[in-house]
């Protein structure tokens, strides 16, 4: 399985885990690049859950996935008037922790991390404040306070990765179109701002999955929003939906999608989610590294440590103009503990994909959008 499918189906496996009420946003992206540097870091059976988790093929060797995951990540970055993409990659260490030289050296150059020593022992807060603020600067504000509450003083090592994107319409919305319409959570009805307009978009009909998929590309045409919208089953189901859906799946609907003239309509909208992904983690078979008796981390530090968490927040912004939007994962390690019409006003699976190598920045099962007003 290439990089890109392995990214996608992670974020499938995460999402489908992820049984929570209401929106549902990640970044596989993010996820994968932070779960890959930990299994750089990584021996014996903690080692193989996170490369079968990631879903890397055993033909490929240590040094393939990481130099694959640095051509990715040199590729992906971009930073214009239209478009802006910046992946980061934090790695905070306790003073005299152990860390072995050759894990952040190469975690520099395979995934262009910043490596900074904290003294989490005496100063927690100062230290979680430190964290907090790059991904707050990585994220161009947009994920302030990743880390809601100080770091335990025993914490040895934070490792962070951020995926944030500014993405301009390839043709924009016109804001005099844009009215408060109906929205149906499936649970209730709800008023948005919905922006619409008539566009010619790559579009495909799915009639095995009772849905339909239309691309709104961005400036430049190196990426794209999808959305998958249901039709004819019952509103706010897309467990059902998503459990149809494989990497290999999506990607073979994407080939087959042609241009269409369409009347559209898309809220504008904010959708944020945070949560740990440790409970996921365990159930997709990536559990020994929140064990203390079974981690191994022995390529990272030379002292026994765990993972305490993952938390990942997502933010995205959609707008006339176009979209925004950003990520963060982070990891602690502590010792102690058809017709021409495609109307967004129902739950639907919005994913925004970098084109050239199919990788999904965002994956997301939006239920009821956020009103962004002007």
């Amino acid at each position: 399985m290439s990089e890109c499918l392995c990214v996608l189906q992670l974020g499938l496996d995460v999402s489908l885990e992820l049984q929570k009420p209401g929106n549902v946003v990640i970044s596989p992206l993010s996820i994968s690049a932070l779960l890959s540097i930990l299994m750089m870091g990584s021996s014996g059976h903690t080692h193989r859950e996170l490369r079968r988790g990631l879903r890397f093929e055993d033909t490929h060797s240590k040094n393939d996935v990481h130099h694959s995951f640095q051509r990715l990540m040199e590729d992906l970055s971009s930073d214009g008037p239209d478009v802006t993409l910046n992946v980061a990659n934090g790695l905070f260490l306790q003073r005299g922790a152990g860390i072995i030289y050759d894990f952040t050296q190469k975690a520099r150059t395979h995934y262009n991390s910043v490596v900074s020593t904290l003294d989490f022992h005496n100063s927690s807060v100062a230290s979680t404040k430190t964290i907090n603020n790059w991904v707050n600067e990585s994220t161009s504000g947009m994920i302030p306070n990743l880390l809601t509450q100080p770091l335990h003083p025993l914490t040895t090592f934070v490792a962070v990765n951020t995926v944030f994107f500014n993405g301009k319409w390839l043709t924009s919305f016109d804001p005099l179109m844009t009215a408060d319409r109906e929205f149906d959570t499936g649970a209730g009805k709800v008023q948005v701002p919905i922006m619409s307009g008539t566009f010619t978009i790559n579009y495909i009909n799915i009639p095995e999955l009772k849905a339909h998929m239309a691309a709104f590309p961005y400036k430049g045409g190196r990426q794209a929003m999808y959305i998958i919208l249901p039709r004819g089953q019952p509103i706010g189901n897309l467990e059902a939906l998503e459990q149809e859906l494989s990497a290999e799946k999506i990607n073979s609907l994407i080939a087959k999608m042609r241009p269409l003239e369409m009347r559209v309509g898309l809220p504008r909208m904010r959708l944020s989610f945070k949560s740990s992904l440790r409970d996921t983690l365990e159930k997709l078979h990536m559990g020994s590294m929140f064990n203390p008796a079974a981690a191994n981390f022995s390529r990272l530090t030379t002292q026994p440590v765990w993972v305490d968490d993952v938390v990942h927040e997502t933010v995205i912004e959609v707008t006339e103009e176009g979209t925004k939007a950003a990520a963060a994962t982070g990891a602690v390690f502590t010792r102690s503990g058809t017709s021409n019409v495609f109307y967004v006003n129902q739950p639907s699976i919005i994913f925004i994909r970098d084109e050239v190598s199919g990788v999904p920045l965002f994956w997301g099962k939006l239920v009821q959008p956020e009103a962004l007003r002007t």
